[in-house]
């Protein structure tokens, strides 16, 4: 996808041209820190200390969600240099940003594609600002209170799925953050979190899951049941375990 496709797209007004281009300028530059269970936290540090919980030297990584890519960015120039990061990322607005910030980034593939538990087309739906830009870190599938939502129609499919077509076999660390759609993923992954079992790093939040009438509750238990421990990273960047889910939005899942 090249620079003009979203200026030259006239489903998007010129705020949201305007915008795009001050995104994209932002993440070829880069974030150094990110907000985690209300913490300013440094991104490039929060990223070993999750490549700590792998084994692997150069490990698989699949960042679902990636928006314009922080994390998929940031898993790349990790110490632990990763064979592969495959970032996956459905809004055509911000995939635009992910696939020319990572061009020359030879261990990142770049997939457009919304993950659950059944493959077809879904509604998009992204809200808009009273600026009229696009809240991109907001876009979700499922149920919508916002009245002014910027929507498209785009692919799903089982993450499984998305393994069996790119022949990936083994994976050693998955971000999650898909607004809401958390369960939905993992109930389309049983292969991928019952055999391969990796690490995941989840944000779940009670308020994103209701967009799809879920529980984060359920999400947290459904890895507890899968014989994974859970993990709230401290101030030091240690992981402190927990046996509930608390008020935190972030976990880091790993297996027994």
């Amino acid at each position: 996808m090249h620079f003009g496709s979203i200026l030259s797209d006239g489903s998007y007004s010129l705020p949201q041209k305007f915008r795009w281009v001050v995104l994209l300028i932002k993440a070829m530059i880069g974030r150094r820190h990110i907000i985690v269970n209300g913490k300013n936290i440094n991104l490039k540090r929060l990223i070993e200390a999750i490549l700590v919980k792998t084994r692997a030297d150069n490990p698989t990584v699949l960042d679902v969600g990636a928006n314009v890519g922080l994390f998929t960015k940031a898993f790349a120039s990790a110490s632990k240099s990763p064979k592969l990061i495959l970032a996956i990322e459905p809004s055509n607005y911000v995939f635009s940003i992910l696939n020319i910030v990572n061009r020359n980034r030879n261990c990142v593939h770049c997939k457009k594609l919304a993950l659950s538990d059944k493959a077809g087309i879904v509604e998009l739906k992204t809200p808009i600002k009273k600026s009229g830009s696009l809240r991109i870190g907001l876009s979700h599938i499922g149920e919508d209170s916002n009245t002014a939502i910027y929507v498209e129609n785009v692919k799903v499919d089982l993450l499984d799925t998305v393994l069996d077509i790119e022949k990936i076999k083994t994976v050693d660390v998955v971000k999650v953050d898909v607004e809401g759609a958390e369960y939905q993923v993992i109930q389309g992954a049983p292969g991928l979190l019952q055999k391969l079992r990796p690490i995941w790093f989840v944000e779940l939040s009670q308020d994103r899951a209701s967009n799809l009438n879920g529980s984060a509750q359920d999400i947290f238990d459904a890895f507890i049941a899968a014989d994974y421990s859970a993990f709230i990273v401290n101030k030091d960047y240690g992981w402190d375990i927990i046996k509930a889910i608390s008020d935190a939005y972030d976990y880091l899942f790993v297996p027994n």
